[in-house]
């Protein structure tokens, strides 16, 4: 014979699992009554708990339409290390990846060999640096961290700067110069500060003008 209780839990079970199945079947929580028998409950519709996004989104849009520039792809990955001739083994004799230059900057502290991942001149190709500092003991040390930096191809650089500077991106000390390869390039700091509160979250990010034909393949 069914006690009041146990009939009373049951109600209460099914009654609470057709709702849970009709609002959009939510993940359940358990949660025990008086008399032993557990029942199941769904938490709150989740629309209810993004009361902050509609205001995230408008910001978002707002730097959309704002934007002059675009990110149109990887240019390039640096890696550092004490010794070049294991990374040179690694990513030429065991990947097989050709290398296409060098680069030496005493002002830098930087000995690198370029690589090239993909098709000479394919505006989807991407360098590879292969860095060793000149004199360990000096700054910057580009062997630290392994991944130096990564560069990333932009179609106007000079505007692209100065409208990142306007919403709090930091950039290193330098400007923007010529880079390795002949590009005009420009880095973020690595993180940002009171002045300045973007950085690139711990990693050191080139921004590298695009040649024309590159923006026309990638625009």
């Amino acid at each position: 014979m069914v006690t009041s209780a146990s009939f009373l839990s049951g109600v209460l079970f099914r009654h609470t699992s057709r709702a849970i199945r009709h609002q959009g079947r939510h993940h359940y929580k358990t949660c025990s009554t008086s008399t032993n028998h557990s029942i199941r409950y769904a938490p709150p519709p989740i629309s209810s708990m993004r009361t902050s996004f509609p205001a995230r989104s408008l910001t978002s849009s707002t730097l959309q339409s704002s934007r002059p520039f675009k990110v149109l792809g990887l240019q390039q990955v640096a890696i550092g290390s004490l010794d070049k001739s294991a990374l040179s083994n690694l990513w030429c004799n065991i990947f097989g990846v050709e290398q296409i230059g060098s680069y030496k900057s005493e002002k830098e502290n930087v000995d690198e060999d370029i690589l090239l991942l993909g098709k000479p001149g394919s505006p989807h190709s991407v360098e590879v640096d292969l860095m060793v500092p000149i004199d360990q003991d000096k700054s910057p040390k580009v062997h630290v961290p392994p991944l130096n930096h990564i560069g990333l191809w932009v179609d106007d650089l000079p505007e692209a700067v100065k409208w990142m500077e306007r919403n709090g991106v930091r950039f290193t000390p330098g400007g923007i110069r010529k880079g390795a390869a002949g590009h005009d390039v420009t880095f973020i700091h690595p993180k940002g500060n009171e002045q300045s509160p973007i950085g690139g979250g711990g990693v050191l990010i080139e921004l590298v003008q695009a040649p024309k034909e590159v923006i026309e393949a990638l625009s």
